[in-house]
């Protein structure tokens, strides 16, 4: 064997090391017919040596199969932490597809002793994970594409399912907050990367804790999210935005309670979009002040409770969606609520699918439509059209050429901005459009089996894949499990029987069970359902009630129980505070 190298699609030749950028190292073996080869690769982000000892420590044989075998068992032991029964096979295919995806797409940058490459400064400093009591790390430092979106598909699904992953996710945005300054949104080889907008870590974070994940330090991470929130924090930051602090607009978002658009006439990193980043930081400011008020910061409470109200700075009455607003505070001109992110100002979205992007107020919001029945009669309308393109901004099955056009949508369920639409329903009295439009789109979007058709639109590392999941568990979280106490929102689901096998170290119960009585593709609409054998007349549960393990029975028909779930005291609440 030998190595060669090349650089900017050039062949360089035989090397035993290369240093410089676009290119790398290929390795060249002289073999005969039929004649196996067996390599092994050690990576890492510190040093020759410490690749060789994460080679030494995690592989030190040879054997093949035996490698193979316990891939396959220890991804078993991870999937198989959610049972399912019923369904076909290529629906079983899917979700246990959409679960793997849900754990792909975030590595683990930090060597098998703990050390780690800080990248956050002028120069690379090598630096120590603290060890446990058997000499080892406490955790891992991770890397990952973003968490815009994780609100509701992270959130839900790994705090649920695998908690400790992330604990140790929180504790490496931490290691990054104390030697960077911030906490990330999106880490990428020790350093940041400011992809996206908003501080997304913050619901991540805050709904961790409120779900008893408290394996780090709580003040330590609120210290590191009010930062992020306040001038010069990582809400400052435009997508990609590494020199500057402005393209965020943060200062006019809290001097004027909107971020303009446009903002200015240079482009600050990407997705400089005013509006989208208004309904982001006020959704993510609510958050924040769950957690002052559960840390009794009265004083910051106050303030985040205010600016998350913020959102209806940019509600146009006139033409019932939200808009974009110049610096004076003048509407933006044109307008089109189907205008695509950089002719409305909706970051990757429409101002018509934007308008929803209240998780935290849907009260709020319904009120300034004009109710929750004309909000409700609204959001239907939206699917209705959204149905005839198969719920995204473009149709990959059909082959054909996508223009920008296609992107011309109110619902797009191929990318994060209007993954939360369809549980809607359940907080404006008509649960049954819930159960309609979240088992529609789940037969449309997220179950096809081949990989050219799998997903249409941007999975997103395991975004997409996780949001399949908890939708196809008939759960989900509209404000990302953020509040106090939080609440799990209902829908029907796809398989007849569901067991979450709950991690012991985190939840006291052992198993919890979702199970589907008449469950078929006709029979969508939920009749009646129980908690551990007692009546459940709301579209909601407890987090708390979960944990501690149990049954939730589901009665399915094939035509709307009006009645259930639907009286306005019985409503789950999205309120300001």
């Amino acid at each position: 064997m030998e190595l060669n190298t090349w650089e900017n699609g050039v062949l360089l030749g035989k090397s035993q090391k290369y240093n410089g950028k676009n290119g790398g190292v290929y390795a060249v073996f002289d073999t005969e017919n039929n004649k196996q080869v067996l390599m092994k690769v050690g990576i890492s982000y510190v040093s020759i040596n410490q690749a060789e000892l994460n080679l030494k420590e995690e592989l030190n044989h040879w054997d093949f199969d035996r490698i193979v075998f316990e891939s396959k068992e220890e991804w078993n032991s991870m999937l198989k932490r959610i049972e399912v029964k019923g369904g076909t096979k290529n629906q079983k295919v899917r979700f246990y597809t959409d679960l793997w995806h849900a754990l792909q797409g975030r590595r683990v940058i930090s060597d098998f002793n703990g050390k780690y490459s800080d990248m956050t400064g002028e120069k690379q400093i090598i630096r120590q994970i603290p060890l446990d009591k058997y000499n080892r790390p406490k955790f891992n430092h991770y890397n990952s594409d973003s968490f815009w979106g994780a609100q509701w598909t992270l959130n839900t699904l790994w705090h649920l399912v695998y908690p400790e992953i992330s604990e140790e996710f929180i504790n490496s945005m931490l290691l990054m907050y104390k030697d960077g300054g911030l906490i990330p949104r999106g880490p990428s080889g020790g350093n940041y990367t400011y992809v996206m907008t908003g501080a997304s870590s913050t619901p991540f974070i805050v709904s961790a804790y409120m779900k008893g994940i408290k394996g780090f330090d709580v003040n330590l991470a609120y210290q590191g999210m009010v930062k992020n929130h306040l001038p010069g924090g990582i809400m400052s930051k435009s997508g990609y935005e590494h020199y500057t602090k402005i393209g965020g607009g943060l200062n006019y978002y809290i001097n004027k309670g909107f971020v303009p658009f446009p903002l200015s006439e240079k482009n600050y990193g990407y997705h400089q979009s005013g509006p989208g980043m208004t309904l982001e930081y006020a959704y993510q400011d609510w958050t924040l002040a769950q957690m002052a008020k559960l840390l009794n910061k009265k004083e910051d409470h106050n303030m985040f409770i205010k600016r998350s109200k913020n959102y209806k700075n940019i509600y146009d009455s006139k033409f019932g969606w939200m808009r974009g607003r110049n610096i004076d505070g003048s509407w933006t001109e044109p307008y089109d609520p189907l205008f695509y992110e950089k002719k409305g100002g909706f970051v990757e979205a429409t101002p018509a699918s934007a308008t929803w992007f209240v998780p935290h107020d849907l009260n709020g919001l319904a009120e300034l439509m004009g109710g929750p029945e004309i909000a409700a009669k609204r959001l239907n309308q939206s699917f209705l059209i959204a149905e005839q393109h198969n719920f995204v901004s473009h149709n990959l099955r059909t082959d054909k050429f996508v223009t920008s056009e296609r992107r011309k949508v109110f619902i797009n369920y191929g990318n994060q901005p209007s993954m939360q639409t369809a549980f809607i329903f359940n907080y404006f009295g008509k649960p049954w459009l819930t159960q309609k439009w979240s088992r529609a789109v789940i037969e449309k979007v997220y179950s096809d089996i081949s990989p050219q058709k799998g997903y249409s639109g941007d999975e997103d590392q395991g975004l997409m894949g996780s949001l399949a999941v908890i939708m196809k568990m008939g759960l989900f979280q509209m404000n990302g499990g953020t509040d106090i106490n939080p609440t799990y929102d209902i829908s029907s689901p796809i398989f007849d029987e569901i067991t979450i096998h709950l991690n012991k170290d985190y939840y006291d119960g052992k198993s919890f069970k979702i199970i589907s009585e008449n469950n078929s593709s006709n029979n969508i609409y939920i009749q009646n359902a129980y908690l551990n054998d007692k009546k459940l007349n709301q579209s909601w549960f407890y987090h708390k009630d979960l944990i501690k393990g149990g049954v939730l029975k589901l009665k399915l028909g094939n035509k709307p129980n009006y009645e259930w779930a639907s009286d306005l005291m019985s409503l789950s609440k999205s309120i300001s505070d």
